[in-house]
């Protein structure tokens, strides 16, 4: 079906003709505050700083700490830097937070309850480089990698918690590289065309108790026009993850590197379910990796980030963009300002589904769909999602366009 409708939508004129806003290439900025708590950890308010543009087509994201204590967070991105100009871009990120991680069990069956916490201390530095030919329409990205966790905290799902950790630390490297042919009338916000992406990731661990793997991504997504402003997306991904060099698969003896000291906890039996979980979440790891995840930011809204995996995932997506303001209006407001472009409404539906055999891929799918409000200041889409599932109702606020693969097209 999604080969056939390219044919059906864009017959008269396709690729479409390219086009371009000016206004997209305006200096823009925002500032905000990010408070967050974590229970029995602290909180802690980061500041946000980001600037578009500010340096031709380079973006500027800061955001830091400024009071020390039991949460903290450092990020600095350089996005999208000039080596050659319209041909060969860098991208440079570095963060250090202090993070509280949901780990699910595995499966598209987990239950919302189904977890263990941990509260970690993570730094990464990633570094990409990518060219792209012919006014965008064909992308080429290479990244690397490397970073270290230390794990100082595990909580139950009823906030007890454990310290007495056998193995606290991981490290890893990553590499990706993938590519994006982009036949659409518009890089930033397409109206009608096709994008198709591919992207393979290699995971390396420092640890031998830990499998490395490789994930394949592949990523359709098809806009048809409708009503002058409007766009109807139809988006079809996949993800495959399979073991590259294989850790520990016997129960025992991974328990005896992952687990916990449950003999020094006050709650002895509460300790040994999470151990059981923790072992359980890594054993199946090692066994069939983790292809990308479903649920959060980018795909099946309505859940946590991450909330569902397997050694395979797949989502499709059917999304109505209505523009009811086109008009380019400067904006400076106290903590944003720049060139507003595009005032947009989305209504969404999703369905997704992850399994360690592919073959069931298409069997129980879950369900998110709601609805969303966009706005396009200096090149960069501010997005507010609140979407309904199983697990009841979320809130997704953040920058750039839903349903990308990577870092692929931005």
């Amino acid at each position: 079906m999604f080969l056939l409708l390219p044919t059906i939508a864009f017959s008269y004129d396709f690729p479409p003709e390219r086009t371009v806003r000016e206004a997209d290439k305006e200096l823009g900025w925002m500032v905000s505050p990010l408070p967050g708590c974590v229970e029995g950890v602290g909180c802690a308010v980061p500041i946000a700083g980001l600037i578009s543009n500010f340096y031709k087509s380079t973006d500027l994201v800061l955001i830091k700490t400024l009071v020390k204590g039991d949460i903290e967070a450092t990020v600095v991105q350089i996005q999208k830097f000039p080596i050659i100009d319209d041909k060969l871009f860098i991208r440079v990120l570095h963060y250090n937070w202090d993070i509280s991680l949901l780990n699910y069990e595995r499966g598209i069956y987990s239950g919302k309850n189904n977890y263990y916490q941990t509260f970690e201390n993570s730094n990464n530095s990633t570094i990409n480089l990518q060219s792209q030919f012919y006014n965008q329409h064909l992308e080429l990205q290479f990244g690397y990698s490397s970073g270290k966790a230390n794990i100082s905290k595990i909580f139950d799902n009823k906030k007890n918690q454990f310290s007495n950790i056998k193995s606290t630390s991981r490290t890893w490297i990553d590499h990706t590289i993938g590519t994006q042919i982009d036949l659409t009338d518009n890089h930033l916000e397409p109206r009608e065309g096709i994008r198709f992406e591919l992207l393979h990731n290699a995971t390396n661990y420092g640890l031998n108790v830990l499998s490395d793997y490789k994930v394949n991504s592949i990523n359709l997504t098809t806009y048809i026009p409708f009503l002058g402003s409007d766009t109807l997306l139809i988006n079809a991904f996949q993800s495959r993850s399979y073991i590259s060099e294989r850790g520990l698969t016997d129960e025992d003896e991974l328990s005896n590197k992952l687990g916990l000291e449950c003999d020094l906890e006050m709650k002895a039996d509460a300790c040994r379910d999470v151990q059981k979980m923790r072992t359980n979440y890594w054993l199946e790891r090692n066994i069939y990796g983790k292809a990308s995840a479903l649920g959060g930011i980018n795909r099946m809204r309505a859940y946590s980030q991450g909330r569902f995996f397997a050694g395979n995932s797949l989502n499709y997506v059917l999304e109505y963009r209505h523009n009811f303001s086109e008009k380019q209006t400067p904006i400076n407001w106290i903590f944003i300002a720049g060139v507003r472009t595009v005032l947009q409404a989305s209504f969404f539906y999703e369905l997704g589904n992850v399994s360690d055999n592919i073959s069931q891929l298409h069997k129980n799918l879950r369900s998110s769909y709601g609805l969303g409000f966009r706005a396009i200041i200096s090149g960069l889409i501010y997005r507010l999602d609140l979407a309904k599932g199983d697990d009841g109702i979320a809130p997704t606020l953040f920058i750039n366009y839903p349903l990308s693969l990577g870092s692929l097209g931005s």
